[in-house]
């Protein structure tokens, strides 16, 4: 069974982003969008005597990679980015540090790339891997089946989803990206990038 821990940070200079641990019962966990670079995260991982497998990006803006080199540093393990979004690690305009922060922002670990139809397989349930580009060229889900839950990122809110007009984004491809993921099932629990879990078949409603 795997359990999920959010971590939400309530503040306009983390523009409210979340970011999430998953954990298996082996006492395995993968961390998505560490979005803060602060010790909470790292000492509630290390308090619990989690194994870290993995760090999980969604997409590559600022506000979702921050914690990014902290984690990579402290628990040696590897950084996963769609590869359309990987450039954005290493470009403060292209992931938004420039234009939203007064310090621009790169990440200097290196990452693994993804690419539709891979999955990950660190967790003992696999983890898929959702294609989903609008908001950024790579803008990635990541779906457990079994466990019925998916971590949207900046794709799909409670009520909304993703800005478009932004360097990097693909207007073109916001229907057919919310499509792939009105395709699944309607007790799929959402996991968004910033704002309150919800429901597929909630948001599905809405388009």
């Amino acid at each position: 069974m795997i359990k999920v821990i959010p971590f939400v940070y309530n503040d306009i200079d983390d523009l409210y982003a979340n970011t999430y641990v998953i954990v298996d019962d082996d006492n395995n966990a993968l961390v998505i969008d560490p979005s803060n670079d602060n010790d909470r995260l790292s000492s509630y991982l290390i308090r619990n005597d989690l194994n870290v497998k993995g760090v999980l990006l969604t997409h590559g803006h600022f506000d979702h990679i921050r914690g990014v080199d902290t984690l990579i540093e402290t628990f040696k393990c590897p950084l996963f980015i769609f590869f359309l979004d990987e450039e954005m690690l290493t470009d403060s305009y292209l992931n938004g540090s420039d234009m939203m922060s007064e310090n621009s922002f790169i990440v200097k670990s290196k990452a693994e790339t993804l690419k539709e139809g891979d999955k990950i397989e660190l967790l003992n349930e696999d983890i898929d891997i959702i294609w989903t580009p609008f908001h950024t060229l790579g803008s990635t889900c990541y779906y457990l089946k079994k466990s019925k839950i998916i971590f949207t990122g900046d794709t799909l809110f409670r009520n909304g989803f993703g800005r478009f007009d932004l360097p990097h984004s693909d207007r073109s491809k916001v229907q057919s990206s919310l499509n792939k993921l009105f395709k699944l099932d309607d007790d799929i629990k959402v996991y968004p990038g910033h704002g309150e879990s919800t429901y597929i078949g909630k948001e599905k409603e809405r388009y």
